[in-house]
């Protein structure tokens, strides 16, 4: 397996007033990423961003692993909005292409709303984007999230409804426990074999409250859930979410960088 971080967290890597996606990139690879995923941070000329994106990855000997959207359908539906956020989605499998990006993070979303109401039409928006997704030959990665898909079951109940290899999952390991939880080996373990992609994070516990912190320095058992997903077959990239609030990020991401490679090692 590789390491690699998304561009939510390594843009902490960089000053805002430096924050381009040419240079989280670059601040990524500086620090030994086989990987990163891009998507959000586009600025007003995406077209040229796009374009030097690709070269300064190909410049710098990192790889652009995954891309990610940061669709809501529950949420959408309930507004009547839906068809906008549907396109959303399209359009992110054709910039996935673009990048030869083998797998697009998708959300479900639908906070604060009723599961027996509104799980169905995500699934019907899921798959309505299934014919985009074949096109580009791009897997849409469902993560557990919180809200309408908030754990293994729920992640399940999507890709066994919809029963399409172009919906998979993203493994948010530290997702599973919070807010889904579930423990997050067994998050893992439940959904290992539909695995497209990985999400790292890690915790704390603060005064009974969980609070992030570098990988592998806090209660997830991130070793555990890495051989698991190893022994599935999963051979991606496990991608750092850095959200930490306390502390230097470029120390905490280096430490979460790290920890990763010395737990992959040993497993």
């Amino acid at each position: 397996m590789k390491t690699g971080i998304t561009i939510y967290g390594a843009h902490l890597l960089v000053p805002e007033e430096k924050r381009t996606v040419a240079n989280i990139i670059r601040a990524a690879a500086r620090l030994g990423f086989d990987g990163i995923d891009l998507g959000y941070y586009w600025g007003e000329n995406k077209t040229a961003e796009f374009a030097e994106a690709g070269k300064v990855a190909d410049g710098e000997g990192i790889a652009i692993a995954n891309y990610i959207v940061g669709n809501n359908f529950g949420n959408a539906a309930a507004e009547d909005r839906l068809d906008a956020e549907i396109e959303k989605v399209k359009v992110a499998l054709e910039e996935a292409a673009s990048f030869n990006c083998s797998a697009l993070r998708v959300f479900a979303g639908g906070y604060d709303l009723n599961w027996d109401e509104y799980s169905p039409r995500i699934a019907d928006a899921l798959a309505s984007c299934l014919e985009t997704a074949q096109k580009n030959n791009v897997v849409m990665a469902l993560e557990d999230h919180g809200a309408l898909c908030k754990n293994s079951a729920e992640q399940l109940f999507y890709i066994n409804k919809i029963n399409s290899p172009y919906l998979r999952a993203t493994a948010d390991i530290g997702n599973y426990w919070h807010p889904g939880g579930e423990r997050p080996v067994d998050g893992v373990k439940n959904i290992a074999g539909f695995v497209a992609m990985v999400h790292v994070k890690d915790y704390v516990i603060i005064n009974n409250t969980p609070v992030a912190c570098p990988s592998g320095d806090g209660i997830i058992d991130l070793k555990t859930s890495f051989r698991l997903l190893k022994d599935s077959g999963f051979d991606g990239y496990l991608s750092l979410e850095y959200e930490c609030q306390t502390g230097i990020p470029q120390h905490g991401i280096s430490t979460s960088l790290s920890n990763i490679r010395k737990l992959t090692a040993a497993c």
